[in-house]
């Protein structure tokens, strides 16, 4: 086996705006003598830039991503020897990496999103870390703390946390940011940004990025940057809740639907869930707040560029959500027009049609006029999420139609049937461990069985091949479970 140290790998690319962060590589050099440095914060933090800057700067460290899993014999040994050039079979056991790194010349691997890897991997993590000579220093990177070494680790010294705290910007890395984008800026609008942004990088970046881009002045570089990117941070918020078991806990949060404990909080800073740690205790990041309007409060979709995407529960208890507000029906039957135009292929219904569907024993005249009466309490439920202007855009009557724009629905119908196909998929190509988290993923949105009511042949259909499919995930979980050997533990689902 060669001792010669691999290539550089392939560090990640700055964006031409982003700032050197002296203080937080000083920060890295400094200690750089204890056993493992920890970089530990919620994405958008700059975890990824800062470990690919410090692996451009010091030749003898090694940047290794993650990145997405593809294959069953995806685990750390294998991962960590394949980027690093290794022999292959160096990455069949913990032991055999050790042995590997152990013939290494003196050398630093900084290993990024570590939250990629698979829940039985922090064991190999920490055994690699506890494991690794002296001249093999580590640096690695995750949103959860739950992720990077045995908790003792976190508190015996042996490790050096960069937490959420020491990562975001301060004032002087602001102002330095609009003097690259020459952007003017005072001591009291920085200040003012900070607090509009609780200082997360992603945020102060991308608002003064597209303040620049608009020139616009500093004080309005977040309501510029909330125009523009409002609804694909909340799709970025709602896709991490997807893929975590504290995804609904942080839904709750976004949308003000309940209270959360003080647990519950604890629960999402641990696991790197958009919660950060103020003098005043713990707090979803403003700029999510404000993105998903918290306390039930919507946001402006007045000043969106075009109209923000309903999230829609089909599964179960029907609810519709627009700009972090529930659509609260006037009548049960409101609420059933408007699910049964989302399960319409185009969202759309003739007159005479919804009137044979919903008042079959009526007369012609008394059901258009009670249809007129369903749309027009229609309309007003989405007033109060709406601006009146915006309505029709949801909305509206095209000649003989009622049509509903259902392009815009995210539903958790769409997530259940993509994550049974996904596990099917993996079930044919006999990648277990896919399988099991693509139906445990579906059975997770699983609250209850699409009725429709009044149902269409096809809709009728539809709600079947909802029950099959749930009977199929939970089949294959239990005989997965039974199978045991070479299948990652299902993990537990918070409801």
């Amino acid at each position: 086996m060669s001792t010669a140290l691999a290539d550089p790998a392939r560090t990640p690319t700055a964006p031409a705006h982003v700032i050197s962060r002296r203080r937080l590589l000083a920060w890295l050099e400094r200690h750089a003598g204890t056993p493992l440095r920890a970089v530990v914060a919620p994405p958008g933090f700059g975890k990824t830039v800062l470990l690919g800057e410090y692996a451009q700067s010091h030749p003898d460290c090694r940047y290794i991503a993650i990145g997405r899993l593809q294959r069953v014999t995806d685990r750390l040994p294998m991962i960590l020897c394949e980027r690093l050039g290794l022999a292959a079979d160096a990455g069949l056991s913990v032991e055999k990496t050790l042995a590997a790194l152990a013939v290494m010349p003196p050398c630093e691997i900084a290993l990024d999103d570590l939250d990629a890897l698979r829940p039985d991997d922090a064991e190999s993590l920490a055994r690699i870390v506890a494991g690794a000579p002296d001249h093999v220093r580590m640096i690695v990177a995750a949103r959860s703390r739950e992720r990077i070494a045995d908790p003792r680790r976190l508190l015996d010294g042996t490790t050096a946390t960069l937490g959420a705290a020491q990562l975001a910007f301060d004032a002087v890395e602001i102002a330095q940011l609009c003097a690259v984008l020459r952007i003017d800026a005072s001591p009291q609008h920085v200040a003012h940004l900070a607090r509009e942004t609780d200082c997360w990088p992603l945020a102060i970046a991308g608002a003064l990025v597209a303040a620049a881009d608009a020139n616009a002045p500093i004080a309005d570089a977040m309501s510029v940057w909330k125009s523009e990117s409002c609804t694909m941070l909340r799709e970025m918020v709602l896709a991490d809740a997807n893929a975590s078991p504290f995804g609904p806990v942080l839904v709750r949060l976004c949308t003000g639907e309940t209270l959360v404990s003080a647990e519950d909080l604890q629960e999402l800073e641990r696991s790197g869930l958009y919660v950060c740690r103020t003098p005043s205790g713990l707090q979803l990041l403003r700029p999510v707040a404000a993105a998903f309007g918290p306390n039930g409060a919507s946001v402006d979709v007045a000043a969106l560029p075009d109209v923000a995407p309903m999230f829609v529960q089909l599964l179960g208890e029907f609810d519709v959500r627009i700009a972090g507000r529930r659509v609260e029906w006037v009548r049960r039957k409101d609420g059933l027009l408007f699910k049964y135009l989302l399960l319409e292929p185009l969202g759309r219904a003739s007159r005479a049609e919804l009137c044979e569907a919903f008042w079959p024993t009526h007369d012609r005249d008394q059901a258009r006029q009670n249809l007129r009466t369903t749309c027009s309490n229609i309309r007003a439920a989405l007033r109060r999420c709406l601006p009146e202007s915006r309505v029709d855009l949801y909305f509206r009557t095209e000649g003989r139609d009622i049509v509903l724009r259902n392009d815009l629905a995210l539903t958790d119908l769409a997530r259940f049937t993509a994550h049974v196909t996904a596990a099917r998929d993996a079930m044919t190509a006999q990648r277990l461990d896919r399988a099991a988290e693509a139906y445990e993923a579906a059975r997770s949105l699983y609250r209850g069985p699409l009725i429709a009511d009044p149902a269409t042949e096809s809709h009728a259909l539809i709600a079947r091949e909802v029950d099959e499919s749930f009977n199929e995930i939970q089949r294959h979980l239990t005989a997965l479970r039974r199978l045991h050997a070479g299948v990652v533990p299902l993990r537990s689902v918070v409801a």
